[in-house]
């Protein structure tokens, strides 16, 4: 611990020779390749010190890259920070690959018609309620305000959207620190899973009804409905054979596969970004292919239809630390404190919706399904913990809507970090309480 103190010490002042000096004018505050490794180390040592405290490692980088940024110690400027944003892209590739193949289906037959229950009723209730909630509010909203009422629809409904994902990667690893197992922690983490492929076919939904309702202001129609559900199957359909090509990759490509496979993610992401604009430009064709559903597609396809999907996984994750540190850092970076200081009270009104939409959802749907009550009295406290895909959705919101999607942004990262704060606290509360965590065993 005390290395890492001397560490952060020796980055924090070599940062601040470099930028407040004046003793480098070339460099300054603009090089990309500084501030990224400085983030990548700062906001690393940073998150290990929080998590002393316990708080999770996200938290920590988003937190080490908000103290770093523009708006407090101001190591670097927001035009800095955009210059990176090619790395978000990446990122949400990556994501969206491991999303794909945590998808087992053999690790869900036996509890099917549980988690369709949860599934359903907890979507539709978290949806509908976080989204009346916004919209209730939306007249007291500075950036909402001005708006009519379809359009405050929208944008609530992607308040809604955002509210309705969870965070896999912090269900597992809450798991395997307290050595859970059992009905309730397989429901909690399957439901969590799933979850992650039906937000990105939700998230398509109401984005394209908020492009529709927001830039044109029309009505929707069967034929917008028929080109989305076109707009899906064509992603399922690349996604498949994209992870036909991974699979050779892996059989074959004797390098280190997840950086060729997040690269052609990058790729595809960028891609389907140009091809619309093209498309539409140039044709007056509507077709915008969702690339994170390609990509979740594709890991989906290499974790179910090879023999590789574990090896895929195990490496994914080995290269995933500088990845994730990068994109939650840069984030954190982001954060606008003076929409913030406007905002903050917005978040927190999200985060008790949620909560409360959360309790009534899963405690619903546990007794539709016949679950136990020991089971579904405790099943919300296990979805409350947001991060990963939540975050690379409202990169995709700021890069559809700029002007509404950086507000958006800087609000539901305030409600992500508290519920990634609240959230493994509960969990772990309730793995202890069900009986299925290794000291409740014991």
């Amino acid at each position: 611990m005390r290395h890492r103190l001397i560490v952060l010490l020796i980055l924090l002042g070599s940062m601040t020779l470099v930028s407040w000096s004046g003793l480098f004018p070339s460099v300054g505050k603009g090089s990309p390749a500084l501030i990224l490794g400085f983030l990548l180390l700062t906001a690393y040592c940073i998150a290990f010190f929080l998590e002393k405290i316990r708080l999770p490692q996200i938290t920590g980088f988003i937190i080490g890259g908000l103290v770093l940024g523009p708006y407090v110690l101001n190591f670097f400027s927001t035009e800095s920070v955009s210059e990176l944003n090619f790395l978000n892209t990446l990122a949400l590739a990556f994501i969206a690959f491991s999303a794909g193949g945590e998808l087992k289906l053999t690790r869900f037959r036996h509890q099917l018609k549980n988690i369709l229950f949860l599934l359903s009723g907890v979507t539709i209730v978290v949806f509908t309620g976080v989204t009346a909630t916004v919209f209730l509010l939306s007249t007291w909203i500075p950036f909402m305000s001005g708006y009519p009422s379809m359009v405050r629809v929208a944008i609530a409904s992607l308040f809604g959207v955002i509210a309705v994902a969870r965070s896999p990667s912090s269900a597992i690893a809450i798991i395997s620190e307290t050595k859970s197992k059992g009905n309730y922690t397989d429901t909690v983490l399957s439901v969590t899973i799933v979850m992650d492929v039906l937000i990105i076919i939700l998230f398509g939904v109401v984005i394209s009804f908020c492009q529709v309702a927001i830039t044109s202001q029309s009505a929707l129609n069967l034929s917008f409905l028929a080109g989305l559900m076109i707009e899906i199957v064509i992603s399922f359909v690349i996604g498949f054979f994209l992870g036909k090509a991974s699979v050779f990759l892996i059989e074959n490509i004797k390098v280190a596969f997840p950086i060729v496979l997040t690269c052609i993610g990058f790729l595809v992401i960028k891609f389907s970004h140009l091809m619309g604009g093209y498309l539409h430009e140039s044709h007056n064709i509507a077709l915008n292919l969702e690339p994170l559903l390609i990509c979740m597609a594709a890991g989906f396809t290499v974790q179910n239809f090879s023999k590789h999907g574990d090896t895929f996984l195990l490496k994914m994750d080995r290269i995933s630390a500088p990845i994730y540190i990068a994109f939650f850092a840069l984030t954190g970076a982001s954060i606008n404190l003076d929409v913030l200081r406007t905002g903050w009270f917005l978040g927190v009104v999200v985060v008790v919706a949620r909560i409360v939409m959360l309790m009534v959802g899963s405690y619903t749907s546990g007794r539709l399904s016949g679950d136990r009550p020991l089971i579904y009295k405790h099943t919300w406290l296990g979805f409350i913990t947001q991060a990963g895909v939540s975050l690379g959705l409202l990169s995709e919101v700021v890069r559809r809507f700029p002007e509404i999607g950086i507000p958006i942004q800087t609000i539901l990262i305030t409600a992500i970090t508290l519920n990634q704060l609240i959230g493994p606290i509960a969990f772990k509360f309730a793995l202890e309480k069900t009986g299925e965590s290794q000291a409740a065993r014991q």
